[in-house]
């Protein structure tokens, strides 16, 4: 009876003083369930961005809220945006979108949301590493561009010094010898 009382308990006491060890598992994002993904690769590393279009009216309990579809996003480094092409927008839909934060963002500036060239408003908040936007498109669009002031992978600036503090290294020990 007493190794079946030990038996039992002396699992539960490991558990309870290794407590502190135990990492809870990382759920995704709920909205990540309901949405659909697209994967993007930018320099051999893959993005995943999440999207959703919404009827406006409809709610959120409709099986399919709409039939446009993504066609396409690419990540334009020369103008710093995520460039979006849809298809099959009929109506007015609501769009939801979620990108990692890094792939566009903004220091100091919100970032600009052009729909078929045209500035659009939208609602967005920012987690840890990842950014949601949700903006009305009018019936018939086909471009979105979600413009910021930063891409990755961005050449950091700081880099750019390294070659002058060299060069400076070198030429003040070069005099130093003279």
């Amino acid at each position: 009876m007493k190794f079946l009382v030990l038996f039992v308990s002396l699992p539960l006491f490991i558990g309870f003083a290794c407590a502190d060890e135990l990492q809870l598992a990382q759920y995704a994002d709920i909205a990540e369930l309901m949405m659909k993904k697209y994967q993007i690769n930018v320099d051999n590393a893959d993005f995943t961005i999440f999207y959703r279009f919404s009827t406006v009216g409809q709610g959120e309990g409709s099986d399919e809220d709409t039939v446009a579809t993504v066609k396409s996003i690419e990540l334009d480094k020369e103008r710093k945006s995520l460039i979006i092409s849809i298809d099959n927008l009929n109506q007015t839909d609501i769009l939801s979108i979620q990108f990692p934060k890094k792939l566009v963002s903004a220091e100091g500036a919100k970032l600009m949301l052009l729909v078929d060239g045209k500035e659009k408003g939208y609602e967005s908040n920012v987690q840890d590493i990842k950014r949601t936007m949700i903006f009305v498109l009018p019936a018939n669009s086909e471009k979105i561009e979600i413009v910021g002031t930063r891409v990755i992978p961005e050449f950091p600036s700081g880099l750019l010094m390294l070659p002058v503090i060299i060069s400076g290294m070198i030429i003040i020990q070069r005099l130093g010898k003279f």
